[in-house]
């Protein structure tokens, strides 16, 4: 009798495990090798910048690795075995299939969270000498330009570190003279958390108040990081978990012997999970502000655009001008978009069914929810949950 054990396929997957991102994506590889498994993963523990690699006599049937350098790449070339690429890092004459986070999405995200609360001065804290982090810094530049905002984004060229070289007490006391020098109130994109969480401390140490001063945003969610931090940090959801589940998809298909339609395949966020960093709204008109939070309060029940007027107290029409001229849409969108974020939320982390979902968003019925969700995201509210698990 075949031990179904015995004759699993042992696949490597060279990918850190100190960050959240990171984490969540194996945790994808690992779903899909026991839903269509079993699989045996070799996973080892690993910083982002320390070395990954396979002995010399490693036996497998495939790899799923960031692949972070020509070395790292012309190594796993030689183990002749089928190779994923989850690393959005160009390295020449690497074409192996890859899945990546999409970046201009993210882009696109992180520079509206900042827009929808009304910041018109924007930098960015990351290591640009990385072709990768530059091309993330221009898609959010780009993303600025798209919604008719004509700021350059300062930029500062950010160095990881260990708190113990003496070159970081040196970059600390740039980056706090930087931030001091820059237009406020200021939105900051850190790229990773550890940058980002750079920033929240060296806003401290000088006074500068978080978020009204300074409000910071991070490239990546690390739920123990980002709750480490005074106060917590705000942080971009990334599908990592479904990059990890396609990836090990994508592997099993060429494990098989079969041929990939979608090389590379680039995988949307799933949201901005928003914490005390960036809770703030940087609206300098006090009618058009009351309205915002007044709707950021109630958006999740029976809410009328009358009643928002009435609140302020504004003219409708009045109301509706001030939203355009502002925001690019009008009170009622507003709503309509806070619903719709707050059920992609609650779709992806928890287990409540359409109709929970539909009653916590102030959506009518799961019938009316389905119908607006499949209108403004291409697909029913279960297909979309389905997929950003990875499943």
């Amino acid at each position: 009798m075949s031990n179904a054990f015995a004759d699993a396929p042992n696949v490597a997957v060279l990918i850190d495990t100190s960050t959240g991102w990171g984490r969540r994506l194996i945790r994808g590889v690992v779903a899909y090798g026991q839903k269509h498994g079993p699989w045996h993963l070799r996973v080892e523990p690993r910083g982002r910048t320390e070395h990954l690699s396979l002995p010399v006599d490693w036996a497998g049937n495939g790899v799923i690795a960031r692949i972070a350098t020509p070395r790292m790449h012309q190594a796993l070339q030689r183990l002749g075995v089928p190779i994923v690429n989850i690393s959005a890092i160009d390295i020449e004459g690497c074409d192996c299939p890859r899945v990546t986070s999409d970046y201009q999405a993210a882009a696109r995200m992180m520079a509206d969270h900042f827009l929808d609360r009304g910041f018109h001065n924007f930098a960015y804290v990351g290591p640009l000498q990385y072709a990768y982090v530059r091309q993330h810094l221009d898609a959010v530049q780009k993303a600025l330009l798209a919604a008719n905002n004509t700021s350059t984004v300062a930029r500062f060229d950010y160095r990881f570190q260990s708190v113990a070289n003496r070159g970081w007490a040196v970059q600390d006391r740039h980056l706090t003279r930087w931030l001091q020098e820059q237009p406020k109130p200021l939105a900051v994109i850190g790229w990773a958390t550890v940058a980002a969480a750079h920033v929240l401390d060296a806003c401290r140490n000088v006074g500068l108040v978080v978020p009204d001063d300074v409000a910071v945003l991070a490239s990546d969610d690390d739920t123990l990081l980002n709750n480490a931090t005074v106060p917590p940090m705000s942080g971009l959801l990334v599908a990592s978990h479904q990059t990890g589940y396609r990836a090990a998809a994508m592997l099993d298909t060429l494990m098989r012997g079969g041929h990939l339609e979608t090389p590379v395949e680039r995988i949307a966020p799933i949201e901005i999970v928003t914490r005390g960093s960036t809770e703030t709204f940087a609206i300098q008109d006090p009618e058009l502000l009351r309205a915002v939070v007044y709707i950021r309060q109630n958006a999740f029940r029976p809410l009328t655009v009358e009643e928002v007027a009435y609140a302020v107290p504004l003219a409708r029409r009045s109301l509706e001008r001030k939203f355009r001229d502002h925001f690019g849409r009008t009170p009622l969108e507003e709503i309509s978009r806070l619903r719709l974020a707050r059920a992609k939320q609650l779709l992806v982390q928890t287990d409540q069914s359409i109709a929970e979902v539909a009653e916590a968003c102030g959506y009518r019925t799961a019938e009316y929810l389905a119908t607006r969700f499949r209108r403004a995201v291409g697909i029913t509210p279960l297909r979309y949950r389905t997929a950003a698990r990875g499943g």
